[in-house]
């Protein structure tokens, strides 16, 4: 079990990292130094060698060879050097640059050597084997990153968003990632377990003097504090889906009655024959899906199967399997986080069945796509006829946030209004929250938490003896101090690292 209190220092990601006076303490003493490639693997112009451990310096000193610096061991850290490599049967291997990185100012908080070569795969394995032959040995997943976690250069936390900032594929998770790596999480967990440690230390101080029936903790004063807690950790929690989302593409269903033009909304918003378009009513049998990443914001777009009722059918019919689809229609429906529902303009006599189809709907986010305006005449009377139709049929859905868009989507008309729509339906929600989850586990230890401290809150409220309350209080201490690390099993860390990249 770990039960560290790390030393924060510098969270930047590359090797000259850190800038502190002081070294980082550490309960962690590393025996080897360790080695792997930090580009991806294949050609390329260049590549970078990474070592890190007690020895980094002594090994790349007997590999590197260099006019500008005759004796690697002493120089200083920040400098880089531009030398030769021999391969391990001493022949010229190529032409690098070495740089060099001084505990406790690295990314490890270790001694480390970045070296930058060119791209050949052989140079990079023959690098990597004159290393290895030097004492050093190859670094597993993440095993860089879990030594600055165990050097106390940064906290669990922010060990985790480096993992998600180099899988960030848009401006929203690359922020979200650099937010939590940045510590802006870790630093709101500080505030909530140091005040939680505050009260259980005085709830601990009235077991030991339970004999003298001294009161040291402030039973109201703890109680607006859970409040407070159970509040934030509520928030926290609220804001999973949302940062699911950003990783994922935040999740648009596609709804509406079969050859209403869904398939072709859906190819219009992306730019490309995604989804297949026929004459022929109910072509689309099951989801189809794509990202399309607009003003920084990731959506998942999710073009379903024809809405219409299917009785009983035979397993082995044709109906069978629409009904599987208008099935799982349902369930995408049911779980978006934007529904755009498609009607056709043409056919005003299917607004009714096509509102009440997509009741399962609970989310505020719903737009309303008037598609195939080009088969209308007046534009304004069809709006007008499914507004009073929205009235009367489903009076729940017509709020002051339900949005109607006309378009068309075969001709491209009005695709970019309902983009635009869609982030500023999105964006509030992200600018409503200065955090943001996007860890699982880190959202299982807060709810976990925020069970405990429920748990203490009806305890307070039966009005329970301490010795009652201080187990509940230490299990959310638990929980939370899990989240960065000053409490931590070691097979979790192995869990958490082995997802990492060779390299980081």
């Amino acid at each position: 079990m770990n039960t560290k209190e790390p030393v924060t220092g510098s969270t930047g990601t590359s090797g000259n990292s850190g800038t502190n006076s002081e070294p980082a303490t550490s309960i962690y003493a590393p025996v080897t130094t360790i080695c792997a490639p930090a580009t991806p693997h294949g050609v390329g112009a260049l590549a970078l060698i990474r070592m890190s451990g007690p020895q980094a310096l002594e090994i790349a000193g007997k590999v590197f060879h260099s006019s500008a610096c005759p004796d690697l061991a002493q120089s200083e850290g920040y400098r880089t050097y531009f030398g030769r490599v021999n391969d391990p049967a001493g022949e010229l291997l190529d032409e690098v640059l070495l740089s060099v990185f001084r505990a406790p100012h690295s990314y490890t908080g270790e001694d480390s050597v970045e070296i930058s070569c060119h791209g050949s795969l052989y140079i990079q394995d023959a690098l990597l084997r004159t290393l290895v032959e030097n004492g050093a040995v190859m670094a597993g997943p993440g095993e860089f990153s879990q030594r600055a976690f165990m050097n106390g250069k940064m906290d669990l936390a922010q060990a985790e968003a480096v993992a998600d900032l180099i899988a960030s594929e848009n401006r929203t998770s690359h922020k979200l990632a650099m937010d939590q790596m940045r510590g802006v999480f870790s630093q709101e967990l500080s505030v909530l377990r140091s005040r939680l440690l505050e009260l259980a230390s005085l709830m601990e101080l009235e077991l030991d003097f339970s004999d003298e029936d001294v009161e040291f903790a402030d039973k109201q004063e703890l109680r607006s504090l859970v409040d407070s807690l159970l509040v934030r950790i509520g928030k926290l929690c609220d804001s999973f889906s949302m940062g699911n989302a950003m990783k994922k593409g935040v999740p648009v269903a596609i709804a509406g009655l079969v050859n209403s033009g869904k398939s072709t909304l859906l190819n219009a918003l992306l730019g490309e024959e995604k989804a297949l378009v026929t004459p022929v009513a109910g072509t689309t049998r099951d989801t189809i899906e794509d990202v399309l990443v607009l003003d920084g914001i990731p959506f998942r777009f999710i073009d379903t199967a024809g809405l219409r009722h299917i009785g009983e059918v035979d397993e082995m019919s044709q109906e069978h399997v629409e009904k599987l689809g208008v099935k799982r229609s349902l369930e995408t429906i049911r779980s978006a986080a934007v529904l755009m529902l498609v009607l056709d303009a043409s056919r005003p006599e299917t607004y009714t069945e096509s509102l009440q189809s997509v009741a399962v709907f609970k989310n505020e986010h719903i737009l309303f796509i008037i598609n195939k305006i080009d088969l209308v005449c007046n534009i304004d009377v069809t709006l007008a006829g499914f507004m009073n139709t929205l009235c009367n049929t489903y009076v729940t859905l017509c709020k002051s946030n339900a949005v109607i868009i006309p378009v068309s989507a075969s001709k491209g008309v009005g695709i970019e209004d309902i983009k635009n729509t869609l982030v500023a339906k999105i964006r509030p929600d992200l600018d409503r929250n200065a955090i943001i989850l996007t860890n699982l586990r880190h959202y299982q230890e807060l709810r976990a938490a925020g069970e405990a401290l429920q748990r203490v809150r009806e305890g307070l409220d039966a009005r329970l003896s301490t010795d009652l309350l201080t187990p509940d209080l230490r299990q959310a201490l638990h929980h939370i101090g899990s989240i960065t690390g000053e409490i931590t099993p070691d097979d979790i860390l192995g869990e958490i690292f082995g997802r990492f990249c060779i390299g980081k």
